[in-house]
């Protein structure tokens, strides 16, 4: 895990959050949980009609924060995302191939709570089990992954970044949900550049 140098400005972000919760559901995106802000014309394909951009909502002309983030990277986003956490919940076990080779996830978290913890595994795959929402607690993954797994907790404004090929979750044990900002990009030598140069070890 390492995140960046930077923070970002957390009334900011919140603020652009608002705006678009006032306007559109997390039900209605990918998963029941997410809601995609660029426009048809900020995204090229294949990854415009990719299932995790579905719907685009074209937000970001109205959303400064956001926009500014987006046009920072120097490089092709892939998916630019709001993802809902709810209180008392967590993801099944899951790795984050979908998105195909050559792409790097990054995340800010906006609303998070003392009780969020995202936990990664050091297996590239697992044999069987709790791929389902909420189908195991924490207590039931340290048992199980017991000394081959890591955990964190995201700060607010604080990009991170890790291996998503690793499988992991996030559980939310808090009674607030979580927020954050996914932004998947494609890798090159200004996004390596900037990971060395602008990310420290977590």
């Amino acid at each position: 895990m390492i995140k960046n140098i930077r923070d970002y400005n957390v009334d900011k972000l919140i603020q652009d959050k608002k705006f678009v919760e006032e306007r559109f559901k997390y039900e209605d995106g990918m998963f029941g949980h997410c809601i995609s802000l660029p426009s048809i014309y900020d995204l090229k394909e294949p990854y415009k009609s990719h299932h995790n951009n579905v719907p685009l909502r074209g937000v970001l002309d109205y959303t400064p924060y956001f926009k500014e983030i987006f046009d920072s990277f120097k490089t092709e986003i892939t998916s630019f995302r709001l993802l809902r956490r709810k209180a008392d919940s967590s993801y099944g076990l899951h790795e984050d191939k979908d998105m195909g080779d050559g792409i790097k996830r990054f995340q800010i978290p906006i609303v998070t709570n003392s009780d969020c913890w995202l936990c990664v595994t050091h297996y590239d795959k697992i044999s069987e089990g709790w791929t389902e929402e909420n189908s195991y607690t924490m207590e039931d993954f340290g048992r199980r992954f017991k000394g081959r797994y890591d955990s964190y907790q995201l700060q607010p404004g604080v990009m991170h970044h890790f291996d998503t090929t690793k499988i992991h979750t996030l559980f939310n044990e808090g009674d607030t949900d979580r927020i954050t900002l996914l932004i998947d990009t494609k890798v090159n030598d200004w996004l390596e550049n900037w990971i060395e140069n602008e990310f420290f070890p977590f």
